[in-house]
């Protein structure tokens, strides 16, 4: 499937955009497919394309990718990290302007790995430039460096989830096993933000906005484990039902 087609199965779900940056090393399918199964219409955006398609949107994902430059969040490069950043500057002001477009509509955000970042970044949070900054092992986080190497879908920890909260009641669950593959996390997290999933380390896994419609943001990468844990399935099936109500506002 090429970028920014909508396939036939997909069609008649609510629209969904899905950032994506030239810079990828791999391919966005299990983003897309993910979106599929729950029943969106998925839409590849680059940088390049603008805001034109948001505009026609339903919800937002926010994926991941390379690291959102410090200097947005009102730091300078930590020379102790500068070995660790890989850097999509033109990717972040696409984000940061695509994130304050949906939150002006209210359109559902799920933002995963780099996307809780720039997510926490564009509400006025900061960020950790890297684990280790924290005096954190970063194969505890990053479990491709991990021998042997586990398949993308299996567990590399624990998350324990916030009682109450958005995203406990969507996994359902106190604490799940999920995959890892970060070397940067939210650090200070932005107001309007309430933290509710960490790592036994303590790192923030999971955010959320309560005065919103949904915006849920994931250290983790769901669409990875989805086919293989139904707990990852229910969070794009809840962000699907949130993007269809958005579509049923906008019809009124």
């Amino acid at each position: 499937m090429s970028e920014g087609e909508i396939p036939e199965v997909a069609m008649g779900g609510p629209r969904i955009i899905l950032t994506w940056s030239p810079q990828a090393t791999r391919p966005a399918d299990r983003y897309l497919d993910a979106v599929i199964a729950a029943g969106g219409v998925p839409l590849l955006v680059l940088p390049v394309d603008g805001l034109a398609d948001l505009r026609t949107g339903d919800g937002l994902v926010l994926a991941g990718g390379r690291d959102v430059h410090p200097a947005r969040y009102g730091q300078q490069e930590d020379p102790r990290a500068a070995g660790t950043l890989e850097l999509d500057e033109t990717r972040d002001q696409y984000e940061l302007d695509a994130i304050a477009f949906a939150l002006e509509h209210d359109l559902p955000i799920l933002g995963i790995c780099r996307g809780i970042q720039v997510l926490n970044v564009a509400l006025g949070g900061t960020l950790l430039q890297d684990v280790s900054l924290r005096g954190i092992d970063i194969v505890a986080h990053q479990q491709r460096r991990r021998s042997p190497e586990p398949q993308d879908w299996e567990p590399a920890h624990l998350v324990r989830l916030e009682p109450g909260s958005r995203l406990a009641g969507v996994l359902g669950a106190a604490e799940v096993p999920v995959n890892s593959f970060h070397h940067q996390a939210v650090d200070e997290p932005a107001p309007p933000l309430r933290v509710v999933a960490r790592a036994p380390d303590g790192l923030v896994e999971g955010v959320e906005a309560g005065d919103r419609s949904f915006v849920v943001g994931v250290q983790w990468h769901p669409e990875r484990m989805v086919g293989h844990d139904p707990r990852q399935e229910a969070l794009f099936a809840a962000f699907i039902e949130a993007a269809e109500r958005a579509r049923g506002r906008a019809a009124r």
